[in-house]
């Protein structure tokens, strides 16, 4: 579902790289947790994915979509296949809980009765059925990530990427919020988590990615935060997983929608 193939993103002739021949593999209904200090290339990776970046060189596949050669006029079609989450809400201060979600509906063109059938199962989902008419400033704030949510993943996308959703949340909320990222997870939604919180990445035992100066230094599956904290079993024996064009190409046939 998203691929990297040797990707390089520089913001500036003289500048160092954001990102310096990244290559990772991501497959369908994968969960991975994307980890790194500020500035090692984690949001970089999120915008290149969505297409709001165009990296520097190398080759981006997401959703079957070779990502630099994709005309502008493609970009849309691509966002229709991407639910974004960020760590500030966004939403609609002065629509209820139901028309925040909805919104993105009408935005695409949905008939009423697909909103009135999605809207609430999304709901339901996410934790907040019975909390339709509820205005944003009537929740918590983990309610409100959980709108937030629930707008992503309406559309029903084949990828979730969410940038930092516990940032704002304390511990036992941000628990509650990678879960319902881990139930949408089993729908067979491919999720990356671009995350700071070590404590949800000890807990959900995902695969982990982590950036260092734009490169991936580890992968691991059922990872750690702290790759000093993994069991030997889980340690990687090489930097980043290696690339079976073969294999890969399969992968992102199986994309095409």
């Amino acid at each position: 579902m998203i691929r990297f193939e040797s990707v390089t993103m520089k913001y500036g002739a003289k500048d160092a790289p954001a990102l310096d021949d990244v290559s990772i593999n991501i497959s369908r209904g994968e969960f991975v947790f994307l980890v790194g200090a500020s500035g090692s290339g984690k949001s970089t990776m999120m915008q290149l994915c969505t297409r709001e970046l165009v990296a520097t060189g190398g080759s981006i596949f997401v959703a079957g979509r070779e990502l630099r050669t994709l005309p502008d006029r493609r970009v849309p079609l691509l966002r229709r296949e991407i639910g974004v989450v960020f760590q500030d809400f966004r939403l609609l201060e002065n629509k209820t809980v139901y028309q925040n979600v909805a919104f993105v509906l009408k935005v695409l063109g949905a008939k009423r009765h697909v909103i009135k059938t999605l809207v609430p199962e999304t709901l339901e989902l996410v934790g907040l059925a019975g909390k339709e008419r509820r205005l944003p400033h009537e929740l918590s704030g983990g309610e409100q990530q959980r709108v937030a949510i629930a707008r992503a993943v309406v559309k029903k996308p084949p990828i979730l990427l969410a940038d930092e959703p516990t940032g704002n949340l304390d511990p036992e909320i941000s628990e509650d919020i990678v879960t319902v990222l881990d139930r949408i997870n089993r729908t067979d939604t491919t999720v990356l988590v671009a995350t700071h919180d070590s404590s949800i990445v000890d807990r959900f035992g995902k695969r982990v990615l982590e950036l260092r100066g734009g490169k991936v230094v580890r992968d691991e599956q059922h990872g750690r935060y702290d790759e000093a904290l993994a069991p030997p079993s889980a340690r990687p024996t090489r930097p980043a997983r290696s690339m079976n064009p073969r294999t890969a190409a399969a992968d992102d046939t199986s994309d095409e929608r």
